[in-house]
């Protein structure tokens, strides 16, 4: 009896303070217009909520790619809407996957009711091409607290990166992205609606970024953080040393590394 009473305890101290995790709520009619929703136990009254998404080129990934991630940022006590997106194609680009995201926020939004945490004032991170996002609906709509990017591309108007792009068989997604042919002679305003780096508004922002990262060069998030700086814009930039494109988030130390300099951001702007 005294074991099994043990076994009672330890069973009720593990499950208590774990998270309870929503998979796949639709918030549209693509099958890609979903999300995962991970709350804590506890009173979510005042603790922030994050909305994350997923990198992928634009073009490939989804929920899985983050869903470890998002997880970790949950257990330091925080509302995770890990958010999935349409790709690019002819008909869908970049101002329509702001609309997803857009969607995704008014979802998390209406149905915060249900689960008990803040109906608006949230946080948003990204990683790739889903930093490029993140930084672009955080600049745009204005209505995050905090944006956090994680080897974000976030300049798409000047001729050498899309050379750069071109060289590494990017050039086609990101002509979709922007729904225009990029134009080597002349302005490219298609592109320059699509550049964070052109968009920026007063919205706190760490950039965390790789200084050997083949795919986005390290400049990328160098070049932004000092026109934000120039900008008057609250912003922090980590350079990981030696880290390629996925920042350190497959390794477990730099993960953690990672994951606790977010939450830190996100603890410091959630007022």
């Amino acid at each position: 009896m005294k074991h099994f009473l043990l076994f009672l305890l330890f069973a009720f101290c593990s499950s208590f303070g774990q998270s309870k995790s929503f998979s796949h709520l639709a918030y549209g009619k693509s099958s890609q217009q979903a999300l995962d929703l991970y709350i804590p136990n506890g009173d979510l009254k005042e603790i922030p909520v994050v909305i994350l998404l997923h990198g992928g080129a634009w073009s490939m990934g989804g929920l899985q790619y983050n869903s470890k991630h998002a997880q970790d940022i949950c257990n330091k006590g925080f509302v995770v809407a890990n958010v999935d997106y349409r790709y690019v194609t002819e008909e869908i680009s970049a101002k329509d996957l702001l609309a997803d995201i857009q969607a995704a926020v008014t979802y998390v939004s209406d149905v915060s009711g249900k689960y008990g945490y803040a109906k608006k004032g949230y946080h948003i991170v990204g990683i790739s091409a889903g930093a490029h996002l993140a930084l672009l609906y955080g600049y745009t709509k204005k209505n995050m607290k905090s944006i956090t990017a994680l080897c974000a591309p976030s300049r798409l108007d000047s001729v050498e990166v899309l050379e750069f792009l071109k060289k590494n068989v990017l050039l086609d997604v990101i002509e979709k992205l922007a729904g225009a042919k990029f134009n080597t002679t002349g302005t490219n305003p298609a592109f320059i609606a699509i550049s964070p780096f052109r968009n920026i508004s007063n919205t706190p922002t760490l950039l965390i970024h790789g200084d050997a990262d083949p795919l986005v060069n390290v400049s990328q998030s160098q070049n932004l953080y000092a026109e934000l700086k120039s900008k008057g814009v609250e912003t922090k930039l980590l350079i990981r040393e030696g880290k390629g494109h996925d920042v350190g988030m497959n390794s477990p130390d730099t993960e953690a590394q990672n994951i606790k300099d977010i939450t830190d951001w996100i603890i410091m702007h959630n007022k």
